[in-house]
């Protein structure tokens, strides 16, 4: 790993980092943390955080992330870079701030999974957290989730909100979180906004880290796994910005997503065939991946619309309820799929007769 190496990382002021880009003002551009004492109000040492960004072609906001954790005014911060050999001028922003880095390592990778994998097997931190090259820190978020931690010593992850802002930085609607549940992260929704989700490194030790047959899901995955046998605490507050944009993989990718999530929950309920309590949620989680699925599908365009047909069927024969209680989006749905699948049936009526 090149670098600085994998010493604790001294805390920049803002007059210490380059200036910011023409224009850029405010958090994290021309604000900063407010500084904490270097030691807990006890007298000992604030327990090491080690933060890694996995990152592959986003020059256009990776400066940004890099300037949400170096200005966190935490005493006791690594901060690890993991590039999957960005060609797009990541490199020379990385490098700007290359001084305040623990480490980092630019080279091609197995996807984003390996890759925070990789700088977690190298952290020394007691904390441990991912932040994407898209997404930021608020200010004074990472004390705010280690007091978290010393509030609750035997919890094995602490959260908060999020806020979802647009390419440009603009709020778009808030990201809530809620107390952990697994009936609702199986059947309704995720409660646990990745960017503001920070985990206890002995927990993770025991559990393992990410599982890597999953790119899309791994933090979702790792939710559940964890909830299930550790405490989750969920802060009051925001501590993170999640950005949405037409080039982030939650948006490129949203079939994809919905097929691991099936590939999860068949697998998931067969580790658990003795568990009655589990196996009553089978149908309504798979139906609500199947509804995904169909959503991802229509997501794609008309030219994979009519995709959409048979996982919104299998959807209802598992779970009725998860289509019904959304009328306009299943109407949607439908009739998209049916448009998709009257297209597709024009354009082969096209080619056999041309």
């Amino acid at each position: 790993m090149t670098g600085s190496g994998m010493n604790q990382m001294h805390c920049p002021k803002l007059g210490e980092l380059p200036s910011p880009p023409p224009g850029k003002t405010g958090w994290p551009w021309t604000e900063e943390s407010t500084p904490i004492p270097d030691r807990l109000p006890d007298g000992r040492p604030w327990p090491r955080v080690t933060i890694v960004t996995p990152s592959f072609n986003q020059g256009q906001f990776i400066e940004e992330t890099i300037r949400s954790v170096l200005l966190q005014g935490y005493p006791n911060l690594e901060y690890i870079i993991m590039d999957g050999g960005s060609t797009d001028g990541s490199l020379e922003i990385i490098r700007k701030y290359q001084t305040w880095l623990a480490g980092w390592v630019s080279k091609p990778d197995r996807g984003q999974t390996q890759a925070i994998n990789q700088g977690w097997s190298q952290a020394t931190g007691e904390i441990l957290a991912y932040i994407n090259s898209d997404d930021c820190y608020l200010a004074g978020g990472v004390a705010q989730a280690v007091w978290g931690f010393q509030n609750n010593p035997s919890a094995g992850m602490v959260y908060a909100a999020a806020v979802i802002v647009d390419a440009e930085g603009k709020e778009l609607k808030n990201w809530d979180a809620m107390p952990f549940d697994l009936k609702v992260m199986l059947t309704e929704e995720n409660v646990v906004p990745q960017p503001a989700a920070f985990f206890s490194r002995d927990v993770l030790n025991q559990l393992g880290y990410l599982d890597e047959k999953y790119q899309m899901i791994m933090d979702y995955e790792l939710y559940i796994r964890l909830g299930m046998g550790f405490s989750s605490i969920c802060l009051p507050g925001k501590l993170a910005r999640f950005r949405d944009h037409p080039g982030s993989k939650t948006r490129t990718r949203f079939e994809t997503t919905a097929q691991e999530l099936i590939r999860f929950g068949n697998a998931f309920f067969n580790e658990h065939p003795s568990r009655s309590d589990m196996q009553a949620l089978r149908p309504a989680t798979l139906g609500r991946y199947y509804y995904m699925l169909a959503l991802g599908c229509v997501a794609q365009g008309r030219g994979r619309a009519a995709r959409a047909l048979k996982p919104l069927i299998r959807s209802i024969s598992l779970y009725p309820p998860f289509a019904l209680r959304r009328p306009l989006q299943t109407s949607y749905v439908v009739k998209e799929a049916l448009l998709g699948y009257l297209s597709d049936g024009r354009d082969l009526f096209v080619r056999k007769t041309g």
